[in-house]
C-alpha cells in the first residue's frame, strides 16, 4: 500500500464543543396582552426505516420528537413537523418534492451527486451568512473540515453531519457454530472461505436446509472483502479518487471470487432481491439462525437492536466481530468514512432557513445532544463516571432504536469534546453489548482507507450518477450471478458498457479536478 493514504485510527473524533448557545430569541411577542405572532411551521425531513418496535410509538409522535418541540420549538414560538421519507427511496422521493417545490425546510441526503445537481440547478439556499449570524455553536461541533464538505461553487450550499465513527462496516460470525463444528474464528480470506464450506455442509445450530453461510451481499458491504484483493503498490491517491472500482487492479479477482461464493451456495441465493426490494431479509433470516456471517455497519446490529432480538429468538447464539479478509502481505484494509457525514441543506423554496441554521445550532448544544442520544435519564439511561448507560428495559429499546434520525448533526455518539476514550465508551453504552461493540469499531477502523476528494463539482458526475449508480448495481448482480465459465466474458462487456455510458467521462474529469486541486 505504498501510494494510497492509509489512515489508522480507533475510530473516533471528538465532535462537540461543551460551550452552549441560545439556539435564538423567541418570536412570541411580550407583554401587554398583545396576541403572540402566528407559530412558524419548520417542516423537517426524517428517515422512515420502516423498523419501529412492536408497540412502539410512531416515528413522528414520541420521545424525540416531543423532546425537540417542547426545547426548540415552543420557545421559538414554532411548530416542528416531521416528513416522513422512505430510507430505501430517499434520493428517488426527494427529487420528486424538490422538483415540485414542496420539500421540507430541512432535507438531507448521503448522496453527493444529488446534492451537487440541485446546486447546478440553482435549487438550494447558501447558508454560509445565516451560519455566521445563527450557527456559531454549530461551527465549533464541525470544524472547518467538515464544513468545507458542504461547499460548493464556494458557498456553503450544504451542512454535512459530523462522523464520531469512522468505520464503515464489520464483519461478524456465529460463535457457537464455530464451536460446534470445532473451528476457530477465520482470520485471512481463504480461511473464511473454508469456514462458509463448513457450514454449508454441517448445517449448525438451527439453520437446517436453509442455511446462508454468508449474507447481507452488496457493493458497500462487500468492499472490506474486494479490498482484501486489490493490488494497492499498483493504486494511487488519484486512482483512489477518480478510477471506477470496476478497473482498480484486483477488483476482478474480487468478484470472481464472490462468483465463486454465489456458484457454490456460500452467500445468500437471493441477495438481489436484499438489494432492491427487502432490505430487512438480511436480518430476518440472522433472527431466524438461517445466517452464519454477515458484513454490516459498524456496531448496527446493536444500535439498530437485531442482535438483542437475534439472542431472544435463540439465547445459545452468539455473535462476534471478526477481520478475516487480508492482502497477501498481511494487512486488512478497508473503507473509512470521510469526516463528514449526510448533507443537510435548504431548498430554495423555503421561507424557513433560518429557522433551520437556530434549529441545528440549537442540537448542537451538549444537553440536547445527549438527550437527543440517550432519551430520559433514569428512564431510558443512567450516568456512569460521565457516560450515559443505555438501560436494559423495554421503554429504552422503544425510545432509542432510530436515536441517529434525531441527532442528525452527529453521526455516532458523543459525550466529550476532549477525551476520544469517553467516546468510545459512550458508543458501548450497552453493558450487554459492550464488548461487541468496542471490538467492532476497533476491527472496522484497522488498516482504515479513506477515500481523497476535492471541493470542485465533477459535472458529469452530477450528469451521470443516477444512471452510473444503476448500472453498478446491476453489474455486481450480473458478474456474481455469472455462470463461472462466463465471467470474464460477462465482466469486461458490462464494465465496458459501464465506461460507455458516462463512466469515462467522469473518470477523465475526476482526473483532471484531482490535478488541478492537489498541485
Amino acid at each position: 500500500m505504498k501510494s494510497v493514504t492509509i489512515r489508522w485510527v480507533a475510530g473516533l473524533l471528538a465532535a462537540v464543543s461543551a460551550t452552549a448557545i441560545a439556539a435564538g430569541c423567541s418570536d412570541k411577542e411580550a407583554g401587554g396582552g398583545e396576541k403572540p405572532a402566528q407559530a412558524t411551521t419548520l417542516r423537517i425531513e426524517l428517515f422512515d426505516r420502516n423498523n419501529t418496535p412492536t408497540g412502539a410509538p410512531p416515528i413522528t409522535n414520541n420521545f424525540m420528537t416531543k423532546y425537540i418541540q417542547e426545547h426548540f420549538g415552543d420557545p421559538n414560538n414554532i411548530k416542528v413537523e416531521f416528513v416522513t421519507v422512505p430510507r430505501t427511496q430517499e434520493v428517488e422521493k426527494l427529487n420528486v418534492l424538490m422538483a415540485a417545490g414542496q420539500a421540507p425546510d430541512l432535507v438531507y441526503t448521503y448522496d453527493k451527486p444529488t446534492v451537487q445537481k440541485y446546486v447546478k440547478d440553482g435549487g438550494l439556499t447558501d447558508l454560509g451568512p445565516l451560519i455566521e449570524q445563527y450557527g456559531q455553536n454549530l461551527k465549533k461541533v464541525l470544524g472547518e473540515d467538515v464544513l468545507s464538505y458542504g461547499v460548493f461553487e464556494g458557498k456553503q450550499y450544504a451542512i454535512p453531519a459530523r462522523r464520531v465513527l469512522l468505520p464503515q462496516s464489520t464483519t461478524f460470525i456465529r460463535q457457537d457454530w464455530l464451536d460446534e463444528l470445532g473451528l476457530p474464528v477465520p482470520q485471512t480470506t481463504e480461511q473464511f472461505y473454508n469456514t462458509l464450506k463448513a457450514f454449508k455442509e454441517k448445517k449448525p445450530g438451527k439453520s437446517g436446509d436453509k442455511v446462508i453461510p454468508y449474507s447481507n451481499i452488496d457493493p458497500f458491504h462487500m468492499k472490506p472483502l474486494q479490498y482484501s484483493f486489490w493490488e494497492w503498490d499498483k493504486i494511487t491517491d488519484q486512482d483512489l479518487f477518480a478510477t471506477p472500482e470496476w478497473l482498480l487492479p484486483g477488483s476482478k479477482e474480487a468478484h470472481r471470487f464472490l462468483n465463486k461464493l454465489y456458484n457454490e451456495g456460500l452467500i445468500d441465493p437471493d441477495f438481489p432481491l436484499s438489494m432492491n426490494k427487502d432490505p430487512q431479509k438480511f436480518q430476518k433470516d440472522l433472527i431466524n439462525g438461517l445466517v452464519g456471517a454477515g458484513t454490516a455497519n459498524t456496531n448496527e446490529p446493536v444500535y439498530q437492536g437485531y442482535l438483542a432480538e437475534v439472542y431472544k429468538a435463540d439465547p445459545k447464539a452468539k455473535l462476534v466481530p471478526i477481520d478475516p479478509f487480508t492482502t497477501p502481505d498481511g494487512k486488512r484494509p478497508k473503507p473509512l468514512y470521510s469526516p463528514n457525514g449526510m448533507y443537510m441543506f435548504v431548498p430554495k423554496s423555503s421561507k424557513n432557513a433560518e429557522a433551520v441554521v437556530k434549529y441545528l445550532d440549537w442540537m448542537a448544544q451538549m444537553d440536547n445532544v445527549i438527550a437527543l442520544q440517550n432519551g430520559i435519564e433514569g428512564k431510558t439511561y443512567e450516568m456512569k463516571d460521565g457516560i450515559p448507560q443505555t438501560l436494559d428495559n423495554e421503554e429504552a429499546r422503544q425510545t432509542l432504536y432510530n436515536y441517529p434520525d434525531y441527532s442528525i448533526i452527529l453521526n455516532g455518539k458523543l459525550v466529550s469534546t476532549t477525551d476520544e476514550e469517553l467516546n468510545v465508551a459512550a458508543n458501548a453504552s450497552d453493558p450487554k453489548y459492550k464488548d461487541f461493540t468496542i471490538s467492532s469499531i476497533k476491527l472496522g477502523s484497522t488498516d482504515g482507507v479513506i477515500i481523497p476528494h476535492v471541493t470542485t463539482p465533477i459535472q458529469s458526475e452530477i450528469k451521470y450518477a443516477t444512471t452510473l449508480k444503476e448500472k453498478h448495481d446491476e453489474i455486481f448482480v450480473k458478474v456474481i450471478t455469472a455462470k463461472p465459465a462466463d465471467f470474464d466474458k460477462v465482466y469486461d462487456s458490462e464494465v465496458n458498457d459501464y465506461m460507455k455510458i458516462g463512466g469515462q467521462e467522469v473518470m477523465e474529469e475526476k482526473r483532471k479536478a484531482f490535478e488541478a486541486e492537489k498541485k
